[in-house]
């Protein structure tokens, strides 16, 4: 049984296939690189992965059960949790307060012990709170953590974002475009940032324009041209193939 499974997955906008009988396995602990042009479908595939859409036809599977049709809070329930193209975040909140408002999901106590402060929600507390410093200082960002997130740097926000989504405490975490915007110092600092991730047992679906970035930490590729998929496989060896090069640069003219 495949950690997460996707079975002849469809989209249409109209007539238009934005993704069209998408198939393939992710096994618990990949860090997966979902790779195409612009326009080739890999921002829907995550917006049907973590349920903002719902798909015209094909399923979804996590763990064995089908998540497709779900909502996106009841598939980050589960363990699957998505980050945005875009900086989504509390601005004018600190960044451990910013933690401790995306961690909700971790919380089992009632909205009576929480108003009533009681042992079991008092010590439920602490162990957020002392998750979500732990998850700042994973992410080198421990040193910010009573700063606003409106001061960071780009790159700083970009990893703030990823932060928050750890606060769900993800088994599968979607990146898209971490690196968008970024300089190389700063894309760096992501690539280590979700090695690190990959390391706590988290298995990552990442969605880059950047070639480096994804050679230097996918461990296998999905090629997408036009909604289909057309290579799966080892990164490097993906990025040899004709069909690939022709996806990205079209046909050879010379």
């Amino acid at each position: 049984m495949a950690f997460l499974e996707l079975d002849d997955l469809t989209k249409l906008f109209g007539k238009l296939a934005a993704v069209e009988d998408v198939s393939f396995k992710v096994e618990q602990g990949e860090v997966l690189g979902i790779v195409g042009p612009n326009g080739s479908g890999k921002t829907t595939l995550i917006n049907l992965i973590s349920g903002y859409y719902k798909p015209t036809r094909g399923t979804i599977s996590f763990m064995g059960k089908k998540i497709s049709g779900l909502r996106p809070d009841e598939i980050a329930k589960l363990g699957v949790v998505r980050t945005f193209q875009s900086n989504v975040l509390y601005e004018k909140t600190t960044l451990v307060q910013s933690m401790l408002m995306s961690s909700r999901l971790q919380y089992k106590t009632s909205d009576i012990e929480s108003f009533m402060e009681t042992k079991k929600y008092k010590d439920e507390h602490e162990g957020v709170v002392g998750n979500a410093l732990q998850t700042l200082q994973l992410l080198d960002l421990f040193n910010e953590t009573f700063r606003p997130a409106s001061v960071l740097s780009h790159g700083y926000q970009r990893m703030l974002g990823i932060a928050l989504a750890l606060a769900a405490n993800p088994k599968v975490l979607l990146l898209d475009e971490p690196t968008t915007g970024m300089n190389y110092e700063e894309a760096q600092f992501v690539v280590e940032n979700i090695k690190r991730i990959n390391e706590q047992g988290i298995t990552v679906l990442l969605i880059e324009h950047n070639m480096k970035v994804l050679l230097n930490v996918a461990t296998r590729v999905v090629v997408l041209s036009f909604g289909n998929k057309i290579a799966d496989g080892n990164p490097h060896e993906m990025m040899n193939k004709p069909e690939v090069i022709e996806a990205y640069l079209g046909t050879e003219t010379v």
